[in-house]
């Protein structure tokens, strides 16, 4: 398989070097808000969660300012000066591995996690194997996994708007694959005027691994 979707990532990185604007995030408003929302989709204290596309690890430092208390930050990423950039952070409770969670399933087992978070990091995959890498994530967390993406019913003033290199999901699509795996979902779409939206899927107490 081509690793194609993380050139974008690559030609920002030789553009600014291993700095925020590399990570491809519109702004850091955006990622913040997207951070918060996933952060109230799942109980985090005392787990262990894996960020699958992690990039700096700003997740991680977002999490450590609204005193969640994990027990483990595990940091993946398949841009290697991202990682190196992350890991000189010294961020406390947090480990960093350079591996490409797409081609390498395996990578998504580090840690034996309970929870893994996507936060952009599907948005330059073809929404086929975006659904795979979710697919695999469930597989191997624990107690869920929560994922954000861009969503095919945003309201009027972003139906326009060019999102390249990221492209928009089938929201309802989504909806219903997550629904078919546990009845316990968690959805959102009421930040940014729809023009991102958030699922979360957990497993009930009995079936935690």
């Amino acid at each position: 398989m081509s690793d194609d979707y993380l050139d974008p990532y690559r030609e920002a990185v030789d553009r600014f070097g291993a700095t925020f604007d590399a990570t491809l995030w519109n702004s850091r408003e955006f990622q913040r808000l997207r951070f918060e929302v996933l952060r109230g989709m799942v109980d985090l204290n005392g787990l262990t969660l894996l960020d699958a596309g992690c990039g700096l690890g700003d997740l991680c430092e977002h999490l450590r300012e609204r005193n969640v208390q994990l027990a483990r930050y595990v940091g993946v990423d398949g841009v290697p000066e991202i990682v190196e950039a992350a890991k000189r952070r010294q961020l406390p409770h947090a480990e960093f591995h350079c591996r490409d969670f797409v081609a390498d399933a395996e990578a998504l087992r580090l840690g034996r996690p309970d929870v893994i978070f996507f936060s952009g990091s599907l948005n330059t995959l073809p929404e086929e194997t975006a659904r795979l890498a979710a697919q695999r994530a469930w597989e191997a967390a624990g107690r869920g996994i929560a994922f954000n993406f861009l969503s095919d019913r945003p309201s009027a003033p972003w139906r326009a708007r060019d999102t390249g290199p990221a492209s928009r999901f089938n929201t309802l699509d989504w909806l219903d694959w997550a629904l078919g795996v546990t009845s316990l979902v968690r959805f959102r779409q009421d930040y940014l005027a729809g023009h991102d939206a958030t699922i979360a899927m957990l497993r009930p107490p009995t079936a935690e691994r």
